[in-house]
């Protein structure tokens, strides 16, 4: 059940809601993750469905996490390709570190695999196709996704179509101090061992987390 509505909302929703009045209307939480949560809510005067992705507020306290945040979300908004989320905007309003981006009508690869059992070898090579075309167009532009796994590849319900999201901790090669010595970002289970040591990355670990 989501943490924001039904029920109560919570005092992270009440805040963001507050801060973002009139633009968007926040309608339930979709997820919680290490670096933030995610929020499914509609921009007002588009009057279209997004999801707002808000970073964790021990995180948005430290000033060098927030800079490269917005650093980072706002050179990822400029990724036009069809298989990766839209990014919208990305701002802070009152201490509050956010970005919006597209809502994918349909559900993680992980959440499919795990409700329909092992693909199809046929069906799983188009997904990697793809997804591998949307990273290349993205490396290709510096920007190198830290955390590539079934739960940040979103499938559209009605093309099937996969789309890579989360940039939200992705590594800028042209922006210095997009990564900082020692610093671990990223799901263990899916990094390559160079990102488990905290080691500066390319392209290479984002090859070997879309392996695994």
């Amino acid at each position: 059940m989501p943490h924001g509505i039904p029920g109560l909302p919570d005092d992270t929703f009440m805040a963001l809601q507050q801060a973002l009045a009139g633009r968007y209307s926040l309608e339930s939480e979709l997820g919680r993750g290490g670096m933030g949560l995610v929020y499914r809510a509609r921009e007002v005067r588009l009057d279209r469905p997004v999801a707002i992705k808000l970073l964790r507020t021990d995180l948005a306290a430290r000033d060098d996490i927030r800079e490269r945040f917005l650093r980072e979300a706002r050179t990822a908004a400029q990724l036009y390709h069809p298989n990766i989320v839209p990014i919208y905007l990305a701002d802070e309003i009152d201490g509050l570190i956010f970005f919006v981006m597209a809502c994918v009508e349909g559900e993680t690869l992980a959440r499919m695999v795990e409700r329909t059992g092992p693909m199809a070898p046929d069906e799983a090579a188009r997904l990697l196709r793809s997804i591998a075309w949307a990273l290349a167009y993205a490396h290709a532009r510096g920007v190198v996704h830290r955390d590539i796994k079934p739960d940040n590849i979103l499938i559209d319900r009605e093309s099937r179509r996969p789309l890579v999201a989360d940039f939200g901790i992705a590594q800028v090669s042209r922006i210095p101090g997009s990564t900082m010595a020692g610093e671990i970002l990223g799901t263990p289970e899916f990094m390559s061992p160079e990102q488990c040591a905290g080691d500066n990355i390319d392209a290479r670990s984002v090859l070997y987390s879309l392996g695994i």
